[in-house]
Formats: structure tokens, C-alpha cells, sequence
């Protein structure tokens, strides 16, 4: 990327501009190729001598004002080496009567100053008597003076203009449709993550492919966070072709918060004007400013949206609205049908961290597109992160259309489910369990639906489950599911699994032991092979696990004894966590 040096300051004329002033008109004898450099200032020579304060460079955009005496000679060449190397964009010299006889020999006065200011691409200009300092600097002042007026008035015109469509709350587009007409040419806005948000043009403008600009367009947002200038300004980027089309994308960094959070392009056609550039470089400055405010309003409103949606989907899932008149009116709001039939995905995600602004954006994302995912016309699909899970609330079906069996709303949510686990690995570059309670009805079918989610996903930890998982799927423990729930059922499991797990402690290793060999249907050898263990070593733990039992666990009855038990047990633990994170507030 490079950019534009034809017009590197909103703000400022060049030397050329200055020169074609009838004071200074047809000076020019040397370093024309500088003539482009922005001209911010004058000052005489003599104050060019002061030491160095620690500029960079001390003198930038400053013309100096030199008399002739100053410049005769091999002492003329070092005087505008001097000058260049403080930063001098031109040198202007006020010669004396004698200087020159007549005008057609003015171009060879000056010899070595006027071969140095070529050699440093410095503008050397040979003025008359009459173009003393006090006239020079006053038209440099004027001149510089009137560029900034005229900058600012422009300046305040466009943003008044844009402020009103800013005022309307017309969203991102209008304010990009209102930065083409004023600057007659097509601009694009896009976010931090490449997304176009807008790409405006008036009917006599051309627009690209969006695609070949954008390339360009993330290429600078990547150079920026790199560089990472405290005040990122307007850059004027290469050309970009499409075709026979070509155009010049000036861009502005789109901030909010001090943070860049996208760009705003206005894309020059060829053949403009360096004071059509200047023009569009200021439309630019001004859209970005009031397209940052745009985004900002439009993030706190989605944000907003976003916690009320998310607090309802929390409230429903947990059970929380026992005032059915809230839940009727809040439901409406949302798009929750109070006698529709849901059932809730649960996907495992990692927490963003607080701080990673980008995580987090990636993760509302996800949300946003989960609820999109399953949007068919009818009941909306209601999704949000909940801890370390995201948590989508599935609309089965519509209204007006025939409901299927249960068999076929459980395939209709395993569909949903699996499209889930797909656009979390496509988004998040990382794979994950999904599982998925039964089908019910309303506000406690989504809260029954989701604690049977969450046991699923919790047992996925403890068992061997596929990806993708239903609650009714793992058949043994909805069977087991009252036992575990009751005294007896607790009491078997810690009798059986007591003695083992005081004999080691927190270690566990006989209960891995006996839980090996039944899951190897009693095949000593293949069980030694699953523990990496010598099958004498596995023999001899499994001796010890029947003293301590005080029952053969060769035995069939005992094998089938130990694994109900620790059936029991994952299904009791998965159960008094969930109890506890479900527990109604106090």
C-alpha cells in the first residue's frame, strides 16, 4: 500500500499552489520535482541556523525566505543543503538590482545553490527586490490561512449534512449513500472482520466488485493493528482495477471507544483533481467519525436486545417464571410460543475471556447466527451463552403445519444439533459435543428439555457418547434416572463403591480396574491391554477388588452389581450439580 503524495495534507496548499501566486509567478529555477511538498509556513533563513530542538523534522512544510547574499556562491549550495536537511520544502530568494541584467538570464543566476536544490528535490525560487520577507511571509500566511478556513467550512458543511441522517437514525447505509453524493464517487464501510456493512453509490457512479476491494481494504485494517498509530489519519490506498474500471480508495479508520473498528472507503474514479481528492479526503475524515457513532448506537441497541433475549432464554430454561402474565408478555416481545414445541441444543464452548474484545464478538456472532440457522418463518429460535455452554432454544414446528411423531421431532432437533456442532467448528476453528434434551411443550417443556440436555452433556464427560447426543439415546441412564433420584438407589451405589474407594482412597485404581474388565465382558487379558497393565498385575487387582467386595467379581451377578452402581453414581453426581446451578435464586 502507499500513500497518495499528491495531496498529503487536507489542510494545507502546496508549493506549486504558492508559486503560481503573481508575486512569486515564474521564479521557479531549480528542484521542480518537489513543487507537490504541503506548505504549512515561512520563516528567514536565519532562524533555519538555530539548533535543533528535537523535531522530527524541526522544520516540516516550512518555506524559508533567504536574502541573495546568503546563496552566492559554494556558501549557497550548503545553505540549501542546510535547509533541506531541516525539513525546508522550498527555498525562496529575494535577489538584489545588480543580481541580473535581464529576466532571460535569471534561470542562471546561482549556480551551485541552484544544482544543490535540484539534488535534494528542494524548490529554489529567485524572487524580485521588491518580495521582502514581511511581503512573502504575509502571503504564505494568507494563503495558508485561507486553505484551512475553506477546509473547515467544508468540513462543518459535510458533517452538518451527515449529522442529520446521523439524527434520523437511518442506520449505516443512508450516512454511506449521503458520503457518495457529497463526494461523487461509490464508498464502502466495513467492520473489523471484513464484513461489508454498507456500499453506496449514486446512480452516476460506477461501483467494482466488491470482492477486489475488500482484499485491499482488510489488508490496511491488518497494517493498522500492526502499526497501531495512536491517530490513525486518512490514507489514500493503490489503485484498485476491476476490468476496464479503476479506482483509488481513500480510507478512514472508523473509531469508537479509541479503538479502530472498521473502515470507511470513499473510492476515487480516475481522473480526479487533486482538489477532488481533497474534498473526498474530507468526506472520509467527517463519515467515519459519524459512522463510528452509528455503529456504536446500533451495537448498545443489539447489545441490549441481545441481555433482555438472553435473560428470557435464562429464565426459561431455568424455570423461573411462575407469574404467567410476565411469561405471556415477555414471550410475545421475543417470539416464544407459549404453546409451541421446543426442544434445547446444548453445545460445550470455552468462555471467552473478559478482556479478549474479539473473542467475545466472535462468540455474540455464533449466537446471532444459531438463532438465524434455525429461523423457518415461524416461532423464533432463541439462543445465548450460558457460562461455558451455548444454549439454543429449537422451535420443532410451525404453526398451521401438521405436528410429527416423536420420532420425527427428535430427528428434526438431531438435524438442528448436528448443523449447530458444524457452524461452531466452521466459526470458533474448534470441535464440540452438542447434546439435546426430549420435545415438550412451552416454558416447562424448554426447562425439562434443557436440564435433560445438560445431563447428557455432563455424562458425555463421564461415558463414552458420540458428538452428538440425545438425552433419550442414553436409554440406561433415562432408565435409571428415578433411582438415582432415590434413597435406595444412592444407598446401593455408595455400598457397593464405598469399600472400594476407601481401600484407594482418592486414586481410585480398583474402581478403573473392575470398571475395565466388565466393560471387557470379563476378558482378563483384553482388560490388562485397555489399563496397560501386566495381565498378573490385572489378575491380581481384581483378586483384591473381590476380598474387598466380599463377592467373586468373576461373577456375572457381581459384574452386573458393580456397573449399575457406578451408573448410579454418575447419574447422582451429574444430578446434584445440575440441582445446584438450577436451584431458584434465594
Amino acid at each position: 500500500m502507499a500513500q497518495s503524495l499528491e495531496r498529503p495534507s487536507d489542510d494545507s496548499i502546496d508549493v506549486g499552489a504558492l508559486l503560481a501566486e503573481p508575486l512569486l509567478r515564474n521564479t521557479l529555477v531549480a528542484g521542480l520535482a518537489g513543487i507537490h511538498q504541503p506548505v504549512h509556513w515561512c520563516l528567514p533563513l536565519s532562524e533555519m541556523d538555530e539548533p535543533d530542538r528535537g523535531d522530527d523534522p524541526p522544520h516540516s512544510g516550512i518555506v524559508v525566505h533567504a536574502h541573495a547574499a546568503r546563496l552566492r556562491g559554494p556558501g549557497g549550495a550548503d545553505a540549501v543543503r542546510a535547509a533541506a536537511g531541516r525539513g525546508a520544502v522550498a527555498v525562496l530568494v529575494q535577489t538584489e538590482p545588480g543580481d541580473v541584467a535581464t529576466p532571460s538570464e535569471l534561470p542562471f543566476a546561482f549556480p551551485e545553490a541552484r544544482r544543490a536544490a535540484d539534488e535534494a528535490t528542494l524548490p529554489l525560487a529567485l524572487l524580485p527586490p521588491t518580495a521582502d520577507y514581511r511581503a512573502v511571509s504575509q502571503l504564505v500566511a494568507t494563503k495558508v490561512l485561507a486553505q484551512a478556513t475553506h477546509v473547515l467550512q467544508y468540513s462543518d458543511r459535510v458533517h452538518r449534512s451527515l449529522g442529520e441522517i446521523l439524527a434520523r437514525g437511518a442506520g449505516i447505509s443512508p450516512l454511506a449513500y449521503g458520503m457518495a453524493r457529497m463526494a461523487e464517487a461509490a464508498v464502502m464501510v466495513i467492520d473489523l472482520e471484513g464484513t461489508v456493512l454498507a456500499y453506496e453509490a449514486t446512480s452516476a457512479t460506477k461501483k467494482l466488485d466488491a470482492a477486489v476491494i475488500i482484499g485491499l481494504l482488510v489488508q490496511h485494517l491488518e497494517q493498522l493493528a500492526a502499526d497501531e498509530p495512536a491517530t490513525p489519519g486518512v490514507t489514500v490506498l493503490e489503485p484498485v482495477e476491476d476490468g476496464d474500471a479503476t479506482c483509488t480508495p481513500i480510507v478512514a479508520p472508523v473509531m469508537y471507544g479509541g479503538e479502530i473498528s472498521g473502515l470507511a472507503a470513499v473510492l476515487e474514479p480516475s481522473g480526479g483533481d487533486p482538489h477532488d481528492r481533497a474534498q473526498r479526503r474530507i468526506v472520509a475524515a467527517e463519515g467515519a467519525v459519524l459512522v463510528g457513532s452509528e455503529m456504536l448506537r446500533i451495537r448498545s441497541m443489539t447489545e441490549a436486545e441481545e441481555r433482555t433475549r438472553g435473560d428470557f432464554v435464562v429464565g426459561l430454561v431455568h424455570g423461573r417464571f411462575q407469574d404467567g402474565q410476565q411469561l405471556v408478555t415477555r414471550a410475545r416481545h421475543h417470539g416464544f410460543h407459549i404453546d409451541g414445541r421446543y426442544a434445547v441444543c446444548v453445545a460445550a464452548m470455552t468462555p471467552p475471556d473478559v478482556d479478549d474484545e474479539r473473542a467475545r464478538r466472535r462468540v455474540t456472532a455464533v449466537v446471532r447466527a444459531a438463532e438465524k440457522m434455525g429461523s423457518t418463518g415461524g416461532p423464533a429460535t432463541l439462543a445465548t451463552h450460558i457460562g461455558g455452554n451455548l444454549v439454543v432454544a429449537v422451535p420443532v414446528t410451525r404453526p398451521g403445519r401438521a405436528s410429527p411423531d416423536a420420532l420425527g421431532e427428535q430427528e428434526l432437533v438431531r438435524a438442528f444439533a448436528g448443523q449447530l456442532r458444524k457452524l461452531i467448528g466452521e466459526r470458533m476453528s474448534t470441535q464440540v459435543h452438542v447434546a439435546f434434551g426430549r420435545v415438550g411443550t412451552g416454558a416447562r417443556g424448554v426447562a425439562t428439555s434443557y436440564r435433560e440436555a445438560r445431563t447428557a452433556l455432563a455424562l458425555g464427560r463421564r461415558v463414552d457418547v458420540p458428538p452428538i447426543a440425545g438425552y433419550d439415546e442414553l436409554r440406561i441412564f433415562v432408565a435409571l434416572s428415578d433411582l438415582a433420584d432415590s434413597e435406595n438407589g444412592r444407598t446401593f451405589a455408595q455400598e457397593v463403591l464405598g469399600p472400594l474407594r476407601k481401600v484407594d482412597g482418592h486414586a481410585r485404581n480398583l474402581e478403573s480396574v473392575v470398571l475395565a474388565y466388565i466393560t471387557e465382558s470379563g476378558n482378563l487379558n483384553a482388560a490388562a491391554r485397555r489399563l496397560g497393565l501386566h495381565r498378573n498385575t490385572t489378575l491380581y487387582k481384581l483378586d483384591r477388588v473381590s476380598r474387598t467386595l466380599g463377592m467373586d467379581i468373576r461373577s456375572a451377578d457381581t459384574q452386573f452389581m458393580v456397573w449399575l452402581a457406578h451408573h448410579i453414581d454418575n447419574l447422582v453426581q451429574v444430578n446434584d450439580s445440575l440441582d445446584a446451578e438450577l436451584a431458584p435464586p434465594p
